[in-house]
């Protein structure tokens, strides 16, 4: 009777610390809706590796616009990167991407000792706690700030064991001798048992910006050495929208136990026909269902996304080509991370699901990665007379735009005629067509019509207990 009621207790708590993880109140300034700017351009940047005859060609436009944010700003720097590191298996050489970014931000300091830089990031860089990352130091040793995120303070995404740990492993201090080997790579620092408790929860700040005191970069790419031939994009914008990007950063600062300093936004115009809107985490679900919901048969969808798993966006795509939206979807085939074979969930049986359920007018495209990524996160929606694209850091499953993961985006809203609209389009064209190589594959390639692993992925995606 005792060992029941024990028993009885604890399934007790277990169930309504799950409910707790999932129904937490989010911290204030997360899930944002950034005010509507005016202004009169857009610039639109991107990374390509593709097949040109029997080479390689890598285009990389990214980073080296990152470092001219960086370079020309006069007043302050502030960053928030998912992955800066160089951890990976050592095989392929990589640009050093993060030791770069280092460098800069030093040099950048060392010139303006005045000038405030500040990096938020994720734990995923110290093995979650239990170890020191090398750039991380060498940029406090130098007067820049570095801010871990508490993702504690986020709900949980893989609620069934996270409940466990928040009940039995929370408590527990990741530092120490670590002893488990890295699941990064081969010859990585050794992780203590509490620091994988913790990673299990797979919870994580994934948002990827840039910030000076006058221009605002958003993007999907990392400076992580391994992940440098990915294929990725980026939106660079200036003016007033940059005190949206300041707002949405003190908040991750304050729920870590910590602030911004005080951070001076330069004057600007707001004027011009294109608007922008910075949006993050579960705000970027709500824009993105709005304006798929206004998708009729003049309408034109064009998605180039890494992950595409979200049950209600899912919905939205099969309802607006049910009432004649041309819908084309350029996607990653989930077949390669970081020199490792995956099984291809959970885009290719949602991608037959699509296809299958678009009355013909859902097209779906792989994109051929050699070893790398597609790891785009871009949806252009053209109408008649307006266009609206999002992208940024946020893949669409439940984890990136269900206010768990920490994300940003840009939402842009112009002309059909407008330059970053023309650009944007003709990104996607070049891919979608092979306009000048081989980017994209047929559907058929990597056509996966298996129920089980179609029952598989929306486990994986309804649980959390997958990395997606």
């Amino acid at each position: 009777m005792i060992k029941f009621i024990v028993i009885s207790i604890f399934l007790g708590l277990w169930l309504g610390m799950m409910i707790y993880g999932r129904q937490m109140s989010l911290p204030a300034g997360i899930s944002m809706l950034g005010h509507e700017y005016r202004v009169r351009d857009v610039a639109f940047f991107y990374d390509v590796t593709f097949k040109k005859g029997e080479a390689i060609v890598r285009e990389q436009q990214i980073f080296d616009r990152i470092l001219t944010v960086i370079d020309q700003a006069q007043r302050f720097v502030l960053l928030d990167m998912f992955l800066v590191n160089s951890e990976y298996d050592r095989g392929p050489e990589y640009p050093q991407l993060a030791a770069r970014l280092v460098a800069k931000l030093i040099d950048k300091k060392l010139k303006n000792p005045a000038l405030d830089i500040v990096l938020i990031s994720d734990e995923i860089n110290t093995h979650y706690g239990s170890a020191q990352s090398v750039y991380f130091n060498k940029l406090k040793e130098h007067g820049i700030a570095v801010i871990i995120t508490d993702n504690t303070r986020l709900r949980d995404s893989n609620f069934i064991y996270s409940a466990l740990w928040r009940l039995l492993g929370q408590g527990l201090s990741p530092q120490g001798h670590g002893w488990l080997p890295s699941p990064f790579s081969k010859n990585g620092e050794k992780m203590t048992l509490s620091a994988y408790l913790r990673l299990l929860n797979f919870k994580a700040n994934h948002r990827k910006l840039v910030a000076s005191e006058k221009t605002l970069l958003v993007t999907s790419a990392n400076p992580h050495d391994a992940s440098a031939h990915h294929s990725n994009i980026a939106f660079v914008v200036d003016g007033p929208i940059v005190a949206d990007a300041v707002a949405g950063e003190r908040a991750v600062a304050r729920f870590s136990a910590t602030d911004l300093p005080s951070l001076q936004v330069a004057a600007g115009e707001g004027q011009g026909e294109i608007a922008v809107r910075l949006i993050s985490e579960g705000k970027i679900k709500a824009r993105l269902l709005a304006a798929l919901a206004g998708c009729g048969p003049k309408s034109v969808v064009k998605m180039a996304m890494f992950y595409l798993s979200e049950q209600e966006v899912v919905k939205a795509l099969i309802s607006a080509a049910e009432r004649g939206a041309e819908i084309r979807l350029l996607l990653d085939p989930n077949k390669d991370a970081f020199g490792r074979q995956r099984n291809g969930i959970p885009n290719r049986p949602i991608a037959n699901y699509l296809v299958k359920n678009g009355r013909g007018n859902i097209q779906v495209r792989w994109y051929a990665t050699h070893g790398e990524q597609f790891h785009s996160k871009l949806t252009l929606i053209s109408m008649p007379e307006q266009a609206v694209i999002i992208g940024g850091s946020a893949n669409l499953t439940r984890r990136n735009i269900a206010d768990l993961n920490l994300e940003s985006c840009l939402e842009i809203k112009a002309r059909s005629s407008a330059k970053v609209v023309a650009e944007v389009d003709h990104y996607f064209d070049r891919l979608w067509q092979n306009l000048d190589g081989e980017y994209s594959l047929p559907f058929a390639d990597f056509e996966d019509t298996s129920l089980l692993r179609y029952r598989l992925a929306l486990f994986c995606e309804w649980s959390g207990i997958s990395t997606f």
